[in-house]
């Protein structure tokens, strides 16, 4: 199978890496020709939480920057595209450099945080199924093309369908039996590299569900400048975490959307798992990089300003996040 991952950031590369090695086609459409140039000199190698190390060699994929994909390389496009970009990078160059690789029978599998992207996506390639992507798999960048696999985690795919807010339910994709049978051969794909993968019947209940999850968690790591594990200590942060939870679960109702009904003790039992994690969203802003918070919290605001909800707490961790200093 063709395989084209699009970003070279620590999931990317994880997936990307993992693939090839099974014996996969992958090739890489990188952001820029330094990390091209890496992957094309180094390699990735995957460090387990074992002390497993995996070096996944040069000659097994191919690594281009995404700038360099032209209308010409049509004829070769592949199966599947894994996005695995941050929302703030599917801007128009990417999309541009992504309309050179996808073909008529091209999937796109998308493995951003928050809600909105899969709009996105969508508009621009409207005749081809787009598959959310959600993945617990911990992974983080230690220097070059190294990355540390932090956590092995499950990876769920499917078909988006129901939300009205980011209007997937007018995509016009069916949830027919070729569809079914090409998600499942990208999971049998994932499984045979390694991940824990499975199809989802219900995928837009695990995207709000992971929606939530994110906004409670990343916001407070990011500012209180700590691992996810310590937003248990103390009564303080318990009640941030309940308020947060029981705010979302409130716009949720309102929007129809399906929930947990133990929504506080997942989110609990999240930190307790990656108790050791640097959010996406720490490291960003350690990094002084852009956040994803108006994909994550801003889009909680959005929906309860949609059904005239106040949800105070959301929007205040919306505010800081976007007024902390790059």
């Amino acid at each position: 199978m063709k395989i084209e991952v699009i970003g070279s950031g620590a999931l990317g590369m994880l997936f990307g890496g993992m693939l090839a090695a099974s014996g996969e086609e992958v090739a890489f459409w990188t952001r820029t020709a330094e990390q091209a140039a890496t992957l094309r000199e180094c390699g990735i190698v995957v460090k387990g939480q074992d002390d497993s190390v995996l070096h996944i060699t040069p000659n097994t994929f191919t690594a281009t920057p995404l700038a360099e994909a032209g209308e010409n390389t049509r004829q070769d496009t592949p199966e599947w595209i894994l996005l695995t970009v941050k929302q703030r990078h599917i801007d128009a160059s990417l999309l541009s450099g992504m309309k050179a690789r996808v073909g008529n029978n091209t999937k796109i599998a998308c493995f951003q945080n928050g809600v909105g992207h899969i709009e996105k996506i969508k508009t621009s390639f409207g005749g081809n199924s787009v598959y959310a992507v959600i993945t617990t798999e911990g992974a983080k960048r230690e220097e070059g093309s190294v990355v540390i696999r932090a956590g092995q985690g499950a990876t769920r795919i499917g078909i988006p369908g129901y939300s009205r807010f980011a209007n997937l339910a007018e995509s016009g994709v069916e949830k027919n039996e070729a569809s079914k049978k090409a998600g499942e051969s990208l999971v049998n794909r994932l499984q045979k590299a390694g991940f824990e993968s499975f199809l989802s019947n219900d995928i837009d209940k695990e995207i709000y569900r992971k929606l939530l999850i994110n906004a409670v968690i990343n916001p407070l790591t990011a500012l209180l400048r700590i691992p996810n594990g310590e937003l248990l200590d103390g009564e303080d942060r318990a009640e941030l975490i309940r308020q947060l939870c029981e705010e979302g679960i409130r716009v949720y109702q309102a929007c129809s959307i399906p929930y947990d009904s133990d929504m506080h003790a997942i989110i609990a039992d999240v930190c307790r798992s990656t108790s050791t994690n640097t959010s996406s969203m720490l490291k960003d802003v350690l990094e002084g990089l852009p956040t994803e918070v108006d994909y994550i919290n801003g889009h909680l605001v959005e929906m309860a300003r949609s059904v005239n909800l106040q949800v105070p707490g959301h929007e205040t961790l919306w505010r800081l996040i976007r007024a902390l200093p790059a």
